[in-house]
């Protein structure tokens, strides 16, 4: 029984491959949040401060873990079609391990987390803003990679 051919998004026929337009657009979305916290972050640090110091329980630490492990989910689902392959699945990858290390944390090094979390805290509201950019970063490459298309009329 033959196998089907599904067009891509550029338009290429590929044996197998699907599209997942609803998860490149959840991951578009999910980016332009990022990218509004890394914002917030740069432009007013003591969010972020305030953000990391009400966070270090296990429960929000297994909570933050989840939504990393989901968001870096979708990420790799959505590669295909972005304008980023690679880059989106080793990204993926990337965030699905930080969130497995999140998990670990909460169940073993709530201790160390804190300690983590005081000294970048300690280090000033210069280190925050370079936190805070990267996170920017991060969403601006994301929403990039995953923006919609424009179809050709």
């Amino acid at each position: 029984m033959p196998r089907t051919q599904l067009r891509t998004v550029s338009g290429e026929m590929g044996e197998g491959h699907q599209e997942h337009p609803a998860l490149k657009n959840l991951a578009f979305v999910v980016a332009l949040l990022i990218f509004a916290l890394g914002v917030g972050g740069v432009l007013e640090p003591s969010g972020l401060v305030w953000i990391a110091q009400h966070s270090l329980t296990s429960g929000v630490f297994f909570a933050v873990a989840a939504v990393r492990v989901a968001f870096g989910v979708v990420l790799i689902s959505a590669a295909a079609v972005s304008r980023a392959p690679t880059a989106m699945r080793i990204l993926g990858i990337v965030v699905v391990i930080a969130g497995i290390t999140t998990a670990v944390m909460a169940l073993v090094g709530m201790g160390v987390a804190r300690q983590i979390v005081e000294w970048w805290l300690l280090q000033g509201y210069v280190i925050v803003r370079l936190s805070a950019a990267l996170i920017l970063v991060l969403g601006a490459f994301v929403a990039y990679a995953c923006a919609p298309t424009r179809r050709a009329a």
